[in-house]
């Protein structure tokens, strides 16, 4: 649930095998994206860990985020920058799935956050064609100059999200209000079973699917384990820019992987016998 912070939780797999049999994976996302993660990797044999690395909250004040639901209806645009931002955006419309108003353009920046849309009852979500980020968004021609120019856009997004999206829109000539649907942060929940299992050697791969995963990860391990216990593992980063950011954390092997969870499995298939310690 949102705004909680989480003990370490593993997938049990018993007699649980497959390709990724083998495959003992720390997973970092928030908690709902993270369950959904690890049930995909579990059924195909691996061990997925859970320990997410930022926590969710909603706003402090609500009221920006309902004022920007109401209005909707007289808007061009709502963008949606993650699953998370999707998720509280929502679920204040209650659980039964909920359209949109018709007409509205919905954008998301890759396959993961329209998964979670779609999962809400959001259909016909627009995606990047080539880099599944905010530089790929505006790269669709639907948010040309020529499409947004005098519309209003809607961005929702976290509390301190990038001001790309929202710059380069009202350069465009739109007017957009950029939304705070959650607050993220660090888990307040000490570590201890994180330590464990680094200090046993029982993970074999971390997957990354935001630059504050690794940000948050590393201050939670002791300076004097991260050498030998941390920074050996290798790192699937689902962006170049998380991959720059473990790399500058100081994590010797990172992998880019292509968006969501359907790119960290391709590249636990493709790696996971080569590539990854086996235990």
């Amino acid at each position: 649930m949102a705004g909680t912070d989480f003990h370490l939780q593993s997938t049990p797999t018993a007699g649980n095998t497959g390709p990724l049999t083998g495959v003992h994976l720390l997973i970092t996302r928030p908690v709902m994206p993270a369950s959904r993660t690890a049930a995909r990797v579990a059924a195909l044999g691996a061990t997925p860990y859970v320990f997410p690395t930022t926590i969710i909250e909603p706003p402090a004040d609500g009221v920006p985020l309902a004022a920007a639901l109401a209005d909707l209806p007289r808007c061009y645009a709502a963008i949606f920058v993650s699953p998370s931002a999707a998720e509280m955006t929502l679920a204040p419309l209650g659980a039964a799935p909920r359209k949109l108003p018709l007409g509205l353009h919905v954008y998301a920046p890759g396959p993961g956050t329209a998964e979670e849309l779609a999962a809400r009852g959001v259909e016909a979500v627009e995606i990047p064609e080539s880099s599944f980020d905010s530089e790929g968004l505006l790269a669709l021609s639907s948010l040309q100059a020529a499409a947004v120019n005098g519309k209003r856009i809607v961005i929702f997004r976290g509390d301190d999200g990038r001001e790309l999206l929202r710059e380069a829109l009202t350069a465009r000539g739109a007017t957009v209000s950029a939304v705070t649907a959650y607050h993220r942060r660090a888990p307040n929940t000490p570590p201890t079973g994180l330590l464990e299992l680094l200090r046993g050697g029982q993970l074999n791969a971390i997957s990354a699917m935001s630059s504050d995963a690794i940000s948050h990860l590393v201050p939670l391990v002791p300076a004097a384990d991260r050498p030998a216990r941390l920074f050996n593992l290798p790192v699937l980063a689902s962006h170049p820019r998380i991959a720059a950011t473990a790399r500058a954390a100081g994590f010797h092997q990172v992998i880019e992987t292509p968006a969501g969870d359907a790119g960290l499995i391709a590249t636990l298939l493709q790696r996971a016998d080569s590539e990854l310690p086996h235990h």
